[in-house]
């Protein structure tokens, strides 16, 4: 498929109607010439990036920059697009992680079951912040209660939950459900061999990466990407 038409289609399929600020659209389509990618506007909610290797999707909020591949394709005369997961915050330090462990093997019903559990990391007043939200949970689900602008939700940039007996990996339901743009974990097999999975998501546009950059990890927690490798 040309590259026109590639783009023609792709925008008529992803939103016929783009939302704008003032006369501006919020999801921006580039094509990244050899004259190198311009800066993410600061208007763009996220942008599709059309390269020499194919579609990626990119976005920017305070803390967080990141480039994900939507789908591959050869085309001549544009620039090469790497994937990229940035975090301009320091890493989320080790006790807090393994705060979160502890509290998905110590979750459970009324009758002692083990249940999922979210957590919510955000960056605040130079700091890491832990929250765990009033949330539903089940043997196999758990979602916050509260996704009001004032919530630890929105707030967010990192958001884990966790598989008790599962191993770690993203659940169609979670592809529905983890549609912002944040950092987004699943720990895995907490009782016999603890794992932890990570990706970034675009506005239901998924990457994966490893916990590097992200989390200091302890001793007892496996790095899914690494594993995989």
């Amino acid at each position: 498929m040309k590259l026109l038409e590639h783009i023609q289609k792709h925008v008529a399929s992803t939103n016929p109607a783009l939302p704008t600020v003032g006369n501006l659209p919020l999801i921006q389509h580039i094509v990244a010439t050899n004259q190198g990618l311009p800066e993410i506007a600061p208007t763009s909610m996220f942008e599709y990036v059309y390269g020499s290797n194919g579609t990626f999707v990119r976005a920017k909020r305070q803390g967080l920059t990141a480039i994900a591949p939507v789908s591959y394709y050869k085309a001549k005369g544009l620039q090469s697009i790497s994937a990229s997961v940035q975090m301009s915050y320091p890493l989320v330090p080790l006790f807090l992680v393994e705060q979160m462990f502890e509290a998905s093997r110590l979750a459970c019903d009324t009758n002692n079951r083990p249940v999922e559990i979210v957590f919510h990391l955000y960056f605040e007043n130079g700091n890491w912040q832990l929250a765990i939200p009033d949330q539903e949970q089940t043997a196999t689900s758990c979602k916050p209660l509260d996704n009001s602008a004032n919530s630890t939700y929105s707030r967010a940039i990192i958001e884990i939950h966790s598989h008790h007996g599962m191993r770690a990996y993203f659940s169609d339901t979670d592809n529905r459900d983890e549609t912002g743009f944040r950092l987004y974990g699943v720990m895995g097999e907490i009782f016999s061999n603890p794992q932890l999975r990570m990706r970034v998501g675009i506005y239901g546009h998924f990457y994966e990466t490893s916990t590097t950059g992200i989390l200091e990890l302890p001793a007892q927690l496996t790095d899914c990407l690494v594993e995989d490798w």
